[in-house]
């Protein structure tokens, strides 16, 4: 199993397990202690356990609401650390745990469905549904990451991916039933209030019945940390190992989700932080990382019930969940520089060599880029079927905007995702996988609930300033380690994480704003305002005629920066002018298309299937396809739901994981 810490740092922080241990207990009972108090307002604490007056309203929520909350919290850290440490030790990958597998979405997704077309399984099967969910999700993972021999990058890729796109069709089920799940949204987001101890009573058992299997396991998986030849010829199954631990990882991540919703990176921390303190044995981590889950959990619990109130938050809805997850990205980033590296992704593009080049591709593509934007203005579906609408100009108006903003972006995309593989030498780069995207939408969230006033214009330079920041963040931690791919991607579906906690907050608290939000991040063209429609198009043609100006740099970028420094190119220079010119299609196709779309990588695969190998006709050929993949999904969305209109973005999503999913299978080392 790579080692994040080295055996000098192992030693100097084994003597503080203890005073960690004892810190965050102290804390987290004094915040209890100092809540009690208030509430029961100098009534006595053993009266209110024992026998509560049963006028006293006080008294009865202090008895059946904030101490189940307290055990309900220690529970879930518990066994979300538990789950962290065993997928950790199976899979020998430090940054494996619920979360990063895609386990707490999957599971979510599961119950957000059951919830709009079962509702009747979540009264009495909410785990087993929840259960399904997380299985699922670890299965796809695992389909993903077996090309890849399971290693740790290719396991942690594949589950951030799964991450990505089951919280994508949460959204979507969220924005068909926005109203309807205005509960589940705050649950999802991690809600740990409780009404009375049955909660609490169910979820110990569950996690009770998980700790046979952990018992059994404890001296198998010790074996894991010589690797499976080791632990085959002592006469292990491997794979039934692998099965059974990742089986109870899913069961109690399953549990907490159907409990209290999602709450990420528990399970991530408590065990490295547990390894940080001289645990170094996995039967130390099996004990140690539940206690320190639950006292972190516990303490940032407490901590998020004293903050919301205080007068400045008094009101505002703050989740436990999205404040461990907010938190939790961070602190995965940091683990990076102390992750070993290792060639899981390719970093250079190994379809060149067998690319055929057909003369008829740029013709091929212009045509069906005119044919695109002939359908999409022309046919439609109405009251009576389908029908070719009359040319006049009152339908071409309320059309040919929304048609013009969904290709423009998909051009920009194109061209955004060609400039980030070639720069980066790695065809796994794409504005989504990188992080620029989701950038840019915390900027353009930050004006959204910042400014007094919203104009296109302030959108556009939130979304442009959140991409350079995001840009920068990658460049200062890709630089630390040599740029290599695979760092820069695992930074890149952090940052887009991150994203998904900010909004998850912003939608479970509540505000008016909300709404609008997940109509932009999910790319729905409605809203497009003709006069940003038509910038996006321009602007997509005069990216066109600026690329070729790079084609040089791009060349000598992707055959490494010390070809490109022996032939004249100021390598610095050159990455900060492509990051630059990328970050600005991102973020205007954001604005237009929203955050979640895959167009950006899938283009410049497409193109290169094409038969481009020159920068500046790939780059060609990607805008083409980019905006008849999305121009296409416009019209589709349209369609599809006839008289509603799903987005855009939404639909490019589905599409571009679904191929993203098939190209990682279909990749072998």
């Amino acid at each position: 199993m790579a080692e994040l810490i080295s055996s000098g740092h192992m030693r100097a922080a084994r003597h503080y397990c203890v005073p960690i241990l004892c810190l965050l207990a102290a804390s987290a009972a004094a915040l209890t202690a100092i809540g009690v108090h208030d509430e029961l307002r100098g009534a006595s604490f053993w009266l209110a356990i024992e026998l509560p007056h049963p006028a006293d309203f006080h008294q009865l929520l202090v008895r059946d609401s904030v101490l189940p909350r307290v055990a309900v919290t220690l529970l879930c850290g518990a066994a979300l650390a538990l789950a962290g440490t065993l997928s950790q030790q199976v899979l020998r990958n430090p940054l494996a745990e619920p979360m990063t597998l895609g386990v707490l979405p999957g599971a979510y997704l599961a119950v957000t469905a059951a919830a709009i077309w079962a509702p009747a399984w979540l009264d009495t099967q909410r785990e087993v549904v929840a259960l399904v969910g997380g299985a699922v999700a670890i299965l796809v993972v695992l389909a993903l990451a077996w090309p890849q021999r399971m290693s740790s990058l290719a396991v942690i890729l594949a589950g951030m991916v799964v991450n990505l796109l089951f919280g994508a069709l949460s959204m979507a089920i969220a924005w068909t039933h926005y109203e309807m799940l205005r509960g589940v949204l705050i649950w999802g987001g991690g809600a740990l209030d409780q009404s009375g101890w049955g909660t609490t009573s169910r979820l110990a058992v569950w996690v009770g019945l998980m700790l046979l299997p952990v018992w059994w396991l404890r001296r198998p998986l010790a074996a894991f940390e010589a690797g499976d030849a080791t632990v085959q010829s002592l006469g292990i199954s491997v794979q039934q190992m692998r099965v059974v631990a990742l089986a109870v990882t899913v069961a109690l991540a399953a549990c907490v989700v159907a409990t209290v919703g999602v709450i990420g990176f528990i399970g991530l921390a408590a065990p490295v932080i547990a390894r940080l303190a001289g645990a170094r044995r996995v039967g130390q981590r099996l004990v140690w990382a539940p206690v320190l889950g639950a006292l972190l959990l516990w303490a940032t619990d407490e901590l998020v019930q004293t903050v919301s109130k205080s007068d400045v938050l008094s009101g505002h809805l703050i989740l436990t969940g999205t404040v461990t997850s907010l938190l939790g990205v961070p602190f995965l980033i940091a683990l990076l520089p102390r992750l070993r590296a290792a060639p899981d992704i390719a970093s250079a593009d190994r379809s060149h060599t067998s690319v055929h080049r057909p003369r008829w591709t740029v013709p091929v593509w212009i045509g069906l880029t005119l044919a695109t934007f002939g359908i999409s203005l022309l046919f439609t579906r109405g009251l009576h079927g389908w029908r070719i609408l009359p040319h006049s100009d009152l339908l071409l108006s309320w059309g040919l905007p929304h048609t013009l903003a969904a290709m423009g972006a998909g051009a920009l995309l194109g061209l955004s995702g060609t400039l980030l593989q070639r720069m980066t030498a790695n065809p796994m780069a794409s504005p989504d996988l990188l992080g620029v995207s989701s950038g840019s939408a915390l900027g353009m969230v930050v004006v959204l609930f910042a400014a007094t006033q919203v104009s296109p214009m302030g959108l556009l330079g939130g979304c442009v300033g959140g991409a350079v920041a995001a840009l920068g963040l990658l460049l200062w931690l890709g630089g630390r380690a040599g740029f290599a791919p695979e760092r820069m991607v695992l930074v890149g579906v952090a940052l887009s994480a991150f994203f998904q906690s900010v909004v998850g907050a912003v939608m479970a608290g509540g505000d008016s704003r909300a709404a609008l939000l997940l109509n932009l991040m999910l790319g729905n063209t409605y809203f497009v305002q003709p006069a940003t429609a038509y910038c996006a198009a321009v602007l997509a043609l005069v990216a066109l005629m600026l690329v070729p100006l790079l084609g040089r740099w791009l060349e000598a970028l992707a055959l490494g920066a010390r070809f490109a420094h022996g032939i004249g190119v100021p390598v610095v220079s050159a990455r900060f002018a492509v990051l630059l010119f990328a970050s600005v299609l991102t973020a205007a196709s954001t604005l237009v298309a929203g955050p979640l779309t895959f167009v950006g990588l899938i283009a410049p695969h497409l193109a290169r299937l094409s038969g481009a190998r020159r920068p500046d006709k790939q780059a060609r050929i990607a805008a083409l396809i980019g905006g008849v993949l999305m121009g296409f999904s416009e019209w589709f969305g349209r369609q599809i739901m006839y008289p509603e209109a799903m987005p855009a973005g939404l639909i490019a999503t589905l599409v571009g994981s679904s191929y993203f999913i098939a190209m990682v299978l279909r990749r072998r080392t």
